[in-house]
């Protein structure tokens, strides 16, 4: 099976690698060396890419892996830049320490543990940065498709940069309104402080931080609409079994 994004139906074999190599292919040296991992033990896993006409890249799995060596998928040239980008960000983050949404978060949050008090100020200036209009950015589910598409134009990086506490705020006021919530500090729970939508149960916290986290971090279109829903399924099913399990808030 090939990989869902390429452009060919099936994987290609060794031997339509070699051919489409042969007839067209030119070896793209600078995104070639975005797929080189070093391992600890000093081995060097090289997968290789190589230019093909109309914006179409050809990715070939390390010729030295015993199962799918040599074989290869066809991309577009967006979709292989925004894998490098993916990638990069991955290896990043492993080598910082940034192995989960909190300290993710933390790291590249500029309020911390004075946000709660900006959420406000942030979501206005998400609005100016985004260029949207502030009336669209009216809670509901159905306004964070207009921030998700306004963030692939901005730019995955640009936005874990530069706002990603506006992201938070809004997203968690969506989330807040939806639920009836409010914002938190977290001080229960292992991770540290950070903000949370509170819903009275001691154990149970939408995590705004969550939603971002799996957007920005993935190589996934950006669907700020999608993983709030999932967000709002997953706690708000371990809330029916936490208000079963105590009838009452605490």
């Amino acid at each position: 099976m090939g990989n869902p994004k390429s452009l060919n139906e099936k994987r290609l074999t060794k031997k339509q690698v070699q051919q489409i190599i042969t007839s067209e292919g030119r070896l793209h040296e600078e995104y070639t060396e975005c797929f080189k991992d070093i391992y600890a033990s000093g081995y060097i896993q090289q997968d290789l890419v190589y230019e093909l006409s109309n914006d179409r890249f050809l990715f070939v799995f390390d010729p030295q892996e015993k199962s799918i060596g040599g074989k290869g998928d066809i991309f577009t040239k967006d979709y292989l830049i925004r894998r490098i980008k993916w990638r990069q960000r991955v290896k990043d983050d492993y080598a910082n320490n940034r192995g989960s949404s909190v300290s993710h978060w933390r790291f590249y949050s500029k309020h911390k543990n004075d946000f709660i008090k900006q959420v406000d100020v942030l979501i206005t200036e998400l609005a100016k940065i985004l260029n949207i209009d502030i009336k669209n950015l009216n809670k509901t589910y159905k306004s964070l498709d207009i921030v998700s598409e306004s963030i692939e134009q901005y730019g995955i990086d640009n936005a874990i940069i530069n706002i990603y506490d506006n992201l938070v705020a809004y997203i968690g006021e969506v989330v807040r309104t939806q639920v009836d919530g409010n914002w938190e500090i977290n001080s229960n729970s292992s991770g540290g402080p950070y903000p949370y939508i509170d819903i009275g149960l001691k154990r149970i916290q939408y995590m705004p931080i969550n939603i971002v986290w799996d957007c920005l971090h993935g190589l996934e279109i950006v669907d700020f609409r999608k993983a709030a829903g999932n967000e709002a399924r997953q706690v708000g099913a371990k809330a029916s079994i936490e208000k079963g399990e105590y009838g009452q808030k605490i």
